[in-house]
């Protein structure tokens, strides 16, 4: 029973550290906010004055597939030996959001500063997920300078995130650095560190990395009302070697050797306008990852659909259907015993999601945002140790917001 229990938190590890050393990255470049050009303000008078903004919200979300809570390490978590993977809970979120601005030079430069803490309470069965509640220190400023009116603003920002938990072995900081030009070139930097990394934690997540991304922006009418868009971002990564004996096994990595990425991030997109109000909107994704280790060699696209509906400029609901694929290139599947085949195929998983979000405006000072995810992932995996992986996922978000 025990050589079970431990063949299963083996699996589930090795199963989180890929989708984390993968997934993860090609997931974080399908999150692009649909309409986002049509809920702008509008561009401030050149004699815009100093302005401080307060932003308060406060938010209950339902999920039902916390993989964080797949991560722990087994032997110092209270999750160890929990007999599913797929965690339900519900977290809390209280936070405040300060904003000031500051015109230095007229309209040409402009100071922003920003401060946002936020309180994070997870519940889940018995407690067992009180280990991740966490306080978020962000910090941030941004200096923005337009010699002439007529191009775009030249922008260097930098901002400081502190997390705390419970359980303080994932207390870690991230700093990110970016200098932009307009929408049309961005570069950023990201130093992402934890607190106790010179410790051999068997934790895939608590592993360090610096990263620099360059990406390119280009925007262009179309005939009826249409718009197109492209985007092309290049990324490295640079890991640090705070790694277990059961991840260096699981990846190929030496002892002490650092894991290196190059990862090429592509998106097209086609907005369409229909009776002013309506906006429809295709688009493709691609992701590619290329690293030192073949195990963290992989391919991902996504197709799109939106549809986004105004009432106003403060009232408007936005639906989502996205299909995602992904093909590990460096990870063959096994069969029902474990046991790799051979001329086995490589492992690919695919997503299906749908996404309807609504965002109502009550008052100058009131605002109610609703939000519903439904995603399916589907695996080609055949152990059925692995079977988890094929899970339905669902997030309802309610979050209520006040700016003063």
């Amino acid at each position: 029973m025990k050589k079970i229990k431990l063949s299963f938190w083996i699996s589930v590890f090795i199963c989180c550290f890929i989708l984390a050393g993968g997934f993860q990255f090609a997931l974080a470049q399908f999150q692009s906010e649909f309409g986002q050009e049509l809920l702008l303000e509008p561009e401030p008078p050149k004699t815009d004055p100093a302005k401080l903004i307060i932003d308060a919200h406060i938010s209950n979300t339902f999920n039902n597939h916390i993989e964080l809570g797949l991560s722990v390490d087994p032997y110092t978590s209270s999750l160890a030996g929990q007999e599913s993977p797929q965690l339900e809970g519900i977290i809390n979120r209280l936070g405040v959001n300060l904003r000031g601005e500051l015109p230095i030079v007229g309209d040409k430069l402009r100071l922003k500063l920003q401060y946002a803490p936020q309180l994070e309470n997870y519940n889940g069965k018995e407690g067992k997920l009180n280990e991740f509640d966490a306080f978020t220190d962000v910090s941030s400023t941004e200096l923005s300078f337009r010699p002439v009116s007529d191009l775009p603003e030249f922008i260097a920002s930098h901002q400081f995130q502190r997390l705390t938990r419970t359980l303080n072995v994932y207390n870690n900081t991230e700093r990110q650095i970016s200098l932009r030009f307009g929408r049309v070139l961005e570069y950023n930097l990201r130093i992402h560190r934890f607190d106790d990394e010179s410790q051999l934690r068997e934790d895939f997540l608590l592993i360090g990395s610096t990263n620099h991304k360059a990406t390119t922006r280009l925007q262009f009418g179309l005939p009826k009302q249409m718009l197109g868009k492209v985007e092309y971002g290049i990324e490295h990564g640079r890991y640090q070697t705070n790694l277990n004996n059961l991840i260096l096994g699981v990846t190929g990595l030496e002892d002490g050797e650092r894991r290196l990425d190059w990862r090429h991030s592509g998106t097209a997109k086609l907005l369409q306008t229909a009776a002013e109000r309506i906006v429809f909107q295709e688009e493709v994704n691609l992701f590619l990852n290329r690293s030192n280790v073949d195990f963290f060699n992989f391919v991902s696209a996504e197709a799109a659909l939106s549809t986004f509906y105004r009432f106003d400029t403060s009232r408007w609901i936005r639906l989502r259907f996205s299909r995602v694929w992904v093909r590990f290139e460096g990870r063959q599947i096994l069969d029902e015993m474990g046991n790799i085949m051979e001329n086995a195929e490589n492992r690919s998983d695919t997503q299906w999601s749908l996404g309807a979000q609504v965002n109502w405006k009550f008052t100058s000072y009131l605002t109610l945002n609703a939000d519903y995810q439904f995603t399916q992932n589907r695996t080609n995996e055949l152990d059925p140790i692995l079977d988890f992986l094929n899970y339905n996922h669902s997030i309802v978000s309610l979050t209520l917001r006040g700016n003063y």
